[in-house]
């Protein structure tokens, strides 16, 4: 197993970023449902955490940032670039 640490800025108003955060954690569960077997949901909906077959994670988002904790099979901490566009691009995209 491998630690997955991703931070990456938003730079959105509270606001926007939290719909467009919803909105890509949708997308991912929709697109990713094979691999994402479990979907917690904080009661603020700021978080949630992620599961499936080897693998935990916690994304979150405050005023600045999004943040992407956990421990993966180390296969996905190769992808950990490409992981860090996804969210970014998924941010970027206007909800």
């Amino acid at each position: 197993m491998a630690r997955l640490d991703i931070v990456v800025d938003h730079g959105q108003n509270p606001e926007t970023a939290h719909a467009n955060f919803e909105r890509a954690i949708t997308a991912a569960i929709t697109e990713h449902g094979r691999w994402i077997k479990q979907c917690d949901w904080a009661l603020d909906r700021k978080s949630v955490t992620l599961s499936g077959p080897g693998f935990e994670v916690v994304v979150s988002h405050d005023d600045h940032k999004v943040l992407a904790q956990g421990v993966v099979p180390w296969g996905v901490k190769f992808l950990e670039k490409p992981i860090r566009a996804f969210v970014t691009r998924a941010l970027a995209t206007k909800s």
